[in-house]
């Protein structure tokens, strides 16, 4: 059911179907009022639009991004039946403050250091290239399936070190970890597929790792070994644990840049010849699809103090979700919002974070980004989308298309 507004006319209700499939609408309405808005259906939780009280409210010092075991499963579920989930989540690198933040990001900031990652240009490039061999040819292709899912799941197996034979299969676990990750209200059944998946992954890298010992490898498992090893207050569990929140980022993410970047791209074809015909563009192109069709959507963190924002009272524990896609349609940070522009100036979007949580493989994420992008462009001038609707998955936090099938 579609809710009124006097101000923008229709607009779907938050976390609908209709809203998944396309939020901005929703967006423009709600950046309209005030920044800060409750959350339906889970006390203590309110979710914050708009620009500024974005940027504002994640470099508060008085905010964690520590998540209560409450946050990480449904309102009704036991605790004590996802024990392994909340424990295993709770070692990520995601979910620590400072000072262990920093001690557990230090070994994996070498592994993905600006030189480190452009070593990796001829392996990315190698891999597009023997993708889209593949694909010519072909009339109906579905450029999720056969590029965008395969493409970012072979690089960072490559740099943890996982067995070819296996990344189909980590495919399915990282997509079930995903799912209960961008769902707020931690529907029972998602937190189970990602308590196994969970476990499933930490077994895997257990065996990578006990085979690996003694034989050193330049490469980010190899970095993150020689931490444990070397006493860098990394124990063998926090170590399965970023493994693990590393393969599941650096495919979800990247994959869904992809994606939307392609469907947007092709929602505006002359765009699309512009980045073919000009591979100068590509920097700026990314930063504005990051910015237009963001493969993030939203990220939380948690009061460990009392907080007065926007003429809200929160007391310690409150949980905020940043609103992070509406953030990025705010006209009054942009101009005309709601266009693609692939030559935007000083484009600060927040896809990748604002704090000292800025996604560690944002540097990957982009080359990868970039190469794909402009890659497809070249092999296929004259793509065009084979579907009048996109097929946007159920995952708000991490927006991303089920399919997209392009005729070549």
């Amino acid at each position: 059911m579609l809710a009124a507004s006097n101000d923008t006319g229709a607009f779907p209700p938050l976390f609908s179907p209709e809203f998944q499939r396309d939020p901005y609408a929703t967006y423009r309405h709600y950046l309209n009022g005030p920044s800060l808005r409750p959350l339906e259906g889970r006390p203590g939780a309110w979710l914050l639009f708009g620009y500024e009280a974005c940027v504002t409210l994640i470099r508060d010092n008085r905010l964690s991004a520590i998540r209560p075991a409450s946050a990480l499963i449904g309102v009704d579920d036991d605790p004590a039946e996802f024990k392994d989930l909340i424990d295993h989540s709770l070692r990520w690198l995601l979910f620590r403050d400072a000072p262990r933040h920093t001690e557990l990001r230090k070994p994996m900031n070498r592994g993905f250091a600006p030189g480190f990652i452009e070593r990796l240009r001829p392996t990315v490039n190698a891999i597009i290239e023997r993708l889209l061999d593949k694909l010519q040819g072909i009339e109906t292709i579905d450029l999720m399936k056969d590029f965008a899912y395969p493409l970012p799941v072979q690089v960072i197996s490559e740099l943890l070190g996982m067995p070819e034979e296996l990344r189909a299969r980590c495919v399915v676990l990282s997509n079930d970890i995903a799912l209960w990750l961008g769902h707020l209200h931690r529907p029972t059944e998602i937190s189970r597929l990602a308590q196994l998946a969970v476990g499933e992954l930490e077994s895997y890298f257990a065996t990578i790792i006990r085979e690996r010992r003694g034989k050193a490898k330049e490469d980010l498992l190899g970095l993150l070994m020689d931490a444990a090893d070397n006493d860098e207050k990394l124990t063998e569990e926090e170590l399965y644990a970023q493994c693990v929140l590393l393969l599941v980022a650096g495919h979800e993410t990247t994959r869904n840049l992809i994606g939307n970047g392609i469907y947007t791209l092709l929602k505006h074809p002359a765009v699309y010849q512009e980045l073919r015909d000009d591979e100068s563009l590509l920097p700026s192109a990314v930063e504005e699809l990051l910015r237009y069709e963001s493969p993030v959507q939203a990220l939380a963190r948690t009061a460990k103090a009392d907080l007065h924002f926007d003429g809200t009272d929160l007391p310690p524990g409150s949980r905020i979700t940043f609103m992070i896609g509406a953030a990025h349609r705010d006209p009054r940070q942009f101009s005309d919002a709601d266009r693609l522009d692939v030559r935007r100036a000083h484009n600060r979007h927040l896809a990748f974070g604002g704090d000292a949580h800025v996604c560690l493989g944002s540097t990957l994420a982009r080359l990868e980004g970039r190469l794909a992008i402009y890659a497809v462009t070249r092999r296929f001038p004259k793509l065009r989308l084979a579907d009048d609707q996109a097929d946007w998955g159920p995952n708000f936090v991490l927006r991303g298309l089920n399919t997209l099938r392009v005729q070549t």
